[in-house]
This record gives structure tokens, sequence and C-alpha cells, in this order.
């Protein structure tokens, strides 16, 4: 029961470029017409674009990054730009990674990551309760994939369930700001 609106600008090879998608909730209607400038959720899926992209200067203070990457939490200081650590420090965000190719080749999901970053992003987001989020997940999931079979449904709720548990909330030094 929420409004959304969202925006999408798109890179110009599509599958495996760039996509920075901004979207808005609200329990009112949204009039906004112009991209957000002051998110507070921002998600990086590919590790890479921590050094090709500013990723986190449009983050609202005290709002929510979400990095999936293959470095564990003690690589991240060596591993991320000095830039980027000092904005989630000074922004006091909330910054959590998640492996999400390991896991998604983990639960048989091949390379495809969406399912446990959009199931991530319910959890980290609060837009609606995550409980509530995850059952609409599992009804859309089942009725997509009930016709290839009930395997593929499991291993969407397989996705689905390992995206909400497969964050990690890093406590950054002080050293960073």
């Amino acid at each position: 029961d929420k409004y959304a609106q969202a925006y999408f600008a798109y890179d110009s090879k599509k599958s495996g470029g760039l996509t920075v998608s901004h979207l808005r909730f609200g329990d009112t209607p949204i009039r906004s017409t112009y991209q957000i400038d002051a998110a507070d959720f921002i998600a990086c899926h590919n590790q890479a674009y921590v050094t090709a992209y500013d990723m986190v200067s449009s983050l609202r203070d005290g709002g929510t990054f979400l990095l999936n990457c293959q470095w564990d939490e003690s690589e991240l200081d060596a591993q991320l730009p000095a830039a980027m650590k000092q904005l989630l420090a000074k922004k006091h965000a909330k910054f959590y990674i998640i492996n999400a190719v390991k896991l998604a080749a983990q639960v048989g999901m091949g390379n495809r990551i969406n399912t446990i970053m959009q199931s991530a992003f319910f959890k980290l987001a609060e837009i609606i309760p995550a409980d509530e989020a995850i059952d609409y997940m599992k009804a859309a999931a089942k009725k997509s994939y009930a016709k290839k079979g009930e395997d593929v449904v499991q291993k969407n709720y397989a996705a689905i369930d390992i995206g909400v548990t497969g964050i990690t909330e890093i406590n950054y030094p002080e050293a960073w700001a």
C-alpha cells in the first residue's frame, strides 16, 4: 500500500552495463520529477564500480550503503578508495557488504544475483517490514517459476532467504573520516 516512482538510466550496452535506479516510496502520492540527490539507500552491485564511479556522494547523512563484493571485512580498508571511505564515515553511513556472487552459486542460481540483492534491499531499506517483503517476493517467485518446476521455485526461495541473512554490517574505523 505504498506509492512508488522509478527512474532508470541505462548504459548503452544494457546487459552487464551500469544501471542507475532512482526509486521513491511513500505513503502519499509522489509528485517529484527529479532524480534523487539525497538518497536514503544506495546499493552497488558490482565491486569494480567503487573505483569507476562516485557511489556515495549522494547518500544522505545516516543513510545506508550496501556493497556486493567478494572482499571480506578485513580487506575493505585496502580495497576501497580513500574518498569513498571518508564520505561513508563523514555521512555516518550504515555500511553493509554481501557476497551475492558466492551466495548465488551456493544456492544454485549460477551468477544471477538480482534476487539476493533485492531481498537484501528489503531487509535494509525498511520500506515495508522485511518479513512482508520476503513473503511478497516468494509469492512472486512461485507465480513466475512454477511452470519451470519446484526445483527452480525452491532455488529462488533459497536466494531470497540468503539475501536477508548474507549481509554483514561493517563497523568502519574512525580513521576513515
